[in-house]
């Protein structure tokens, strides 16, 4: 797992981070290394959850469009209903949003 030059991860949330051990696991089962292109920087929605550590987004432009679809896919099946695995255009947006129950 790599972070992206200028990467901010100052005040992740511990349920962020499991989470992305787990995206590490699974890109390392499809050959490729998990890089985080952003957390608490860039430009996201004011209500975004990565201004406060639950968010992170994934390189994904190594995969071709049915390989990012079965990664992102995985990650859901590992992480379970907390977590919101949305596969973009050009990355995937993992974020912790628990849903109570």
């Amino acid at each position: 797992m790599i972070l992206k030059e200028g990467v901010v991860i100052g005040g992740i949330r511990p349920e962020l981070l499991f989470a992305l051990n787990v995206c590490d696991a699974v890109y390392n089962a499809h050959g490729q290394e998990l890089v985080i292109t952003a957390i608490k920087d860039g430009k996201h929605s004011a209500t975004s959850l990565h201004y406060s550590g639950c968010a992170a987004d994934l390189r994904t432009r190594y995969f071709n469009a049915n390989e990012a679809k079965v990664v992102a896919q995985e990650i859901r099946d590992r992480l379970g209903v907390d977590y919101d695995v949305i596969l973009e255009k050009d990355h995937i947006h993992l974020e912790y949003q628990p849903k109570y129950r």
